[in-house]
């Protein structure tokens, strides 16, 4: 059904919303303030519903006005991604992919991935997006993104997934712990010492690892809290709450009150996977698969 709301109108209404003043976006949209302000009155009036709260010195978005932001954003989105792909595929070499990562991925290996890739494809945009694994997936089945980096789980029909590298395990002590004074750390030093843990999730079935390796030395783990993100662990470490096993790539991140020591004789079964739709023919897609792949390869050894 067409409400007569098109592009156009939602571009408006996004620049606006995300200004929330009048002279800004209409500077940014390249038009006076006058035909702007008919511009929105008129898309208010195909919708039926008032998108913004004015006053004399004040925009802001409604309640239907939050709700028509998220779409008409993701409406423009999937345009931009539209093009980009139909442009890779005629071959042109200019678009837009967007790709998830997990957090070792974004501090470790997609800088000199996305480097190399700029190389290769200097006018095409590469978004980096934050994501967890479980979100990874859903956005990419959805299109939302062209690449994620992420755990490895079951394979599904909708990607294809190749595992890219494997990493180990650190221990991590709040500076003043009196382990952060051994230059070793060993598996038996985690007796009666109170640990942050993993709560479990999607992909990351490491935890698992590390408490069954505690477990063979004689060692029956203490955890006083799980969390879901590296992250929070190491925010709960450094606060003093306890100490942790965390993966290897903590130690390329500052944390100012924490040490860290390897943990040689834990397995190196952290993988890191890479995973783009099943069917893709995007050149500028493939060719970044292709590259993270060579990239990590290179890394790892």
């Amino acid at each position: 059904m067409n409400h007569g709301i098109d592009l156009r109108l939602m571009t408006y209404f996004v620049c606006l919303a995300e200004e929330l003043h009048f002279g800004r976006a209409a500077e940014r949209l390249g038009i006076s303030q006058a035909p702007l302000s008919q511009q929105i009155k008129l898309l208010e009036q195909r919708l039926g519903t008032l998108l913004f709260h004015r006053t004399t010195r004040t925009v802001r978005l409604t309640s239907a006005g939050e709700t028509f932001l998220w779409h008409a954003q993701d409406v423009l989105d999937n345009v931009e991604r539209a093009i980009a792909h139909t442009r890779s595929i005629s071959g042109e070499t200019t678009g837009r992919i967007v790709v998830g990562g997990v957090q070792t991925s974004l501090s470790r290996y997609l800088p000199p991935i996305i480097a190399a890739y700029r190389k290769a494809w200097p006018a095409v945009i590469v978004e980096v997006v934050p994501l967890g694994t479980a979100e990874q997936l859903k956005t990419l089945e959805s299109g939302k993104i062209n690449v994620a980096f992420i755990r490895p789980t079951e394979q599904t029909g909708f990607m294809r997934m190749e595992r890219l590298t494997s990493e180990g395990f650190v221990a991590a002590v709040y500076r003043s712990h009196p382990l952060a004074k051994k230059e070793q750390i060993g598996l038996t030093d985690f007796a009666g010492e109170p640990m942050i843990g993993y709560a479990p999730v999607l992909g990351a079935s490491y935890s698992g690892v590390v408490l069954d390796s505690l477990r063979q030395v004689g060692v029956h783990p203490k955890v006083v809290q799980e969390c879901r993100h590296t992250l929070s662990v190491l925010t709960l470490v450094a606060a003093g709450a306890g100490i942790a096993i965390v993966p290897s790539w903590v130690q390329y991140t500052e944390w100012p009150d924490l040490i860290f020591r390897p943990l040689p004789s834990l397995p190196r079964s952290i993988d890191l996977a890479i995973a783009w739709p099943t069917g893709e023919t995007s050149r500028i897609v493939l060719d970044f698969v292709d590259i993270a792949r060579k990239h990590c390869q290179g890394i790892s050894s």
